[in-house]
């Protein structure tokens, strides 16, 4: 990374609206969106720069098939954690969950190995009813994901189960969905 390359900027935040899950979150505009293949549920990922596929934000999620409480955190906290540190060379920074009502949120920002490549990753899981939320935003490198970690933090806390856009323009999750890639409402 070059000294005299300039800080990210954001141009505007667009609405991701995922009602099968009933959530939804704002990505920088002008990130390019792309169909994550998954075994267990449904995503996209969000790249801010097209020529390099590793650093990237990506939105999955998925119906348990049962409802998830707060009395299952400690379950939830350790399963994920368990996972985490399967990843080669995983070093966790640090690492919190919480349950807030019927919300449960945890994260973690680590560093692992991906062949000789090190990268730098957070990731958050939500869950909220029979929903679980993975978002993970990631660095080709540590300094990769350094740079891009203002503009990540900005998605990775607004993100909700809730429809951003509705509460904007009124507009429903049974209403035209909003159009990313015009920024624009069809109808």
């Amino acid at each position: 990374m070059s000294e005299s390359r300039p800080p990210p900027a954001f141009t505007g935040l667009l609405v991701h609206r995922e009602p099968r899950y009933g959530c939804s979150l704002l990505i920088p505009e002008g990130w390019e969106r792309r169909e994550l293949a998954s075994e267990h549920g449904s995503g996209v990922v969000f790249l801010p720069n097209r020529a390099d596929e590793v650093t990237s934000l990506s939105f999955e999620g998925r119906d348990l098939g049962l409802e998830v409480g707060p009395g299952d955190l400690a379950a939830l906290k350790s399963g994920f954690l368990t996972g985490l540190r399967k990843l080669p060379g995983c070093k966790l920074a640090q690492h919190e969950a919480e349950a807030v009502g019927r919300l449960i949120t945890m994260e973690a920002r680590l560093t692992f190995r991906e062949g000789a490549a090190l990268r730098k990753r957070w990731t958050r899981l939500l869950y909220q009813g029979k929903v679980q939320v993975r978002l993970v935003a990631q660095g080709a490198t540590p300094a990769e994901f350094d740079y891009w970690e203002p503009m990540f933090f900005q998605t990775m806390r607004t993100f909700r189960f809730a429809d951003w856009w509705a509460e904007v323009t009124g507009a429903a999750w049974t209403e035209a969905p909003f159009n990313e890639e015009a920024g624009r409402v069809e109808g």
